[in-house]
């Protein structure tokens, strides 16, 4: 594995794991999460087009475009979850749901930076 590869791998499981963390305090303060997804998302797709050397505007268009596409895949995603009626998914929705939807972005992300350079 190309060792930029492994090391986005790395970022990106760290990122999801600090995504899921934040959904799952700041849910339990009653707060909004979507300043701090937001905020840890756009890390996320900086460190990883940094990594394959693309230029800013590059990266924030990507940082923007994904913090849409993570708000409407989360959203999306946490009704599908509801759905299931499974009561262990209806109360850990927020936290399965961001988790998957960063390593998306996440991976997404790597394929386009990688094609790129």
């Amino acid at each position: 594995m190309d060792a930029r590869l492994k090391k986005c791998s790395w970022f990106i499981h760290l990122f999801a794991i600090a995504h899921t963390i934040s959904s799952l305090v700041m849910g339990n303060l009653g707060l909004n999460d979507e300043v701090v997804l937001s905020l840890l998302t756009i890390s996320m797709i900086i460190l990883v087009t940094h990594i394959f050397g693309l230029p800013l505007e590059v990266s924030a268009a990507l940082a923007a475009l994904c913090c849409f596409a993570g708000f409407y895949l989360g959203t999306i995603g946490g009704k599908w979850l509801t759905a299931t009626e499974v009561p262990l998914l209806i109360s850990y929705n927020s936290e399965i749901t961001t988790f998957v939807v960063t390593e998306i972005l996440g991976w997404a992300t790597t394929l386009i930076a990688a094609r790129r350079k």
